[in-house]
């Protein structure tokens, strides 16, 4: 294949392949108000706007940023949806449908989404030139196209918020789902692409070890996310004034604003610490070469 060819054989596959979920994607944010897709879309805008100044040196292309938020956006999220969607009908095959919804949710999901955003990055970094030069890009990339799909996913919940709950239960669910915990698919998918960044560049024989492990990574934070910060967090809002008994009509204010907070520190903390120190070594090796 010509060099000249290539662009327009990348172009190509990128239409075939992104058809499908585009319709998904456009038929979704249509059957959706328009208040419901802004509440989701401005703190993705905000942790968007983070994840880029972290390489504020060298900075990625514009194109490439806007590629990989709407990589998790469309492509991940319709992939996780269908695919999702499949296991909850097998899993119900299996056990009553009470007991496959957070068998499913717990552990088929985080493995079906953390794929699929690592089948966008991958197609992001194979559809661009050099777009991954060191670790730092791939957190970059890769933490975007995670805020992409919690964009997605979060139209979504917050839909479910507001026909439950109302503008309060909206309001609710965008303070704690899309602002404390809007970052956690950045956490996950960042450390996909910090894996991929380094395979990149690393000695041949390990390239796959590395980003498997990477993915193994992103798969356990999700998991322990789902099954358990997620479980924790709906049960102090909830808070009942008996174990077992209802949920109270409303969260109390340390529940909201103090809890849930030290949770979502606790269990996504660990991940942001620990991205942001390979970010700070990966840029000082930039530097220094």
């Amino acid at each position: 294949m010509s060099s000249s060819f290539a662009p327009a054989y990348r172009l190509a596959l990128l239409l075939v392949v992104a058809v499908g979920p585009t319709l998904w994607f456009v038929q979704m944010l249509t059957d959706v108000p328009a208040l419901i897709v802004g509440a989701a879309a401005m703190p993705a805008v905000l942790f968007a706007w983070l994840v880029a100044r972290i390489d504020r040196a060298h900075p990625e292309p514009l194109l490439a940023k806007l590629g990989a938020v709407a990589g998790g956006a469309v492509l991940a999220a319709w992939l996780s949806h269908t695919v999702n969607a499949w296991l909850l009908d097998w899993a119900g095959t299996l056990t009553s449908v009470a007991e496959a919804r957070p068998l499913a949710g717990g552990f088929g999901a985080p493995i079906v989404e953390e794929i699929a955003k690592a089948l966008a990055l991958v197609l992001l970094v194979g559809l661009g030139w050099r777009l991954l030069d060191d670790t730092l890009d791939g957190i970059v990339y890769g933490a975007l196209v995670g805020i992409g799909f919690a964009f997605t996913e979060n139209v979504v919940y917050l839909t479910f918020a507001m026909l439950q709950g109302g503008q309060d239960g909206l309001l609710r669910a965008v303070y704690v789902r899309a602002l404390l915990g809007g970052g956690n698919h950045a956490a996950f998918t960042a450390t996909t692409g910090a894996a991929l960044g380094w395979a990149l560049h690393a000695p041949r024989p390990g390239r796959w070890l590395v980003l498997l492990i990477g993915l193994a990574l992103a798969t356990l934070q999700h998991v322990v996310w789902n099954s358990v910060a997620a479980s924790a967090i709906q049960g102090v809002l909830c808070g009942p004034e008996l174990a077992g008994g209802p949920c109270r009509p409303a969260p109390t204010d340390v529940s909201l604003f103090v809890t849930v907070p030290i949770l979502t520190a606790i269990f996504l903390g660990p991940a942001v610490v620990t991205l942001g120190a390979i970010a700070a070594l990966s840029s000082r090796a930039e530097k220094i070469i």
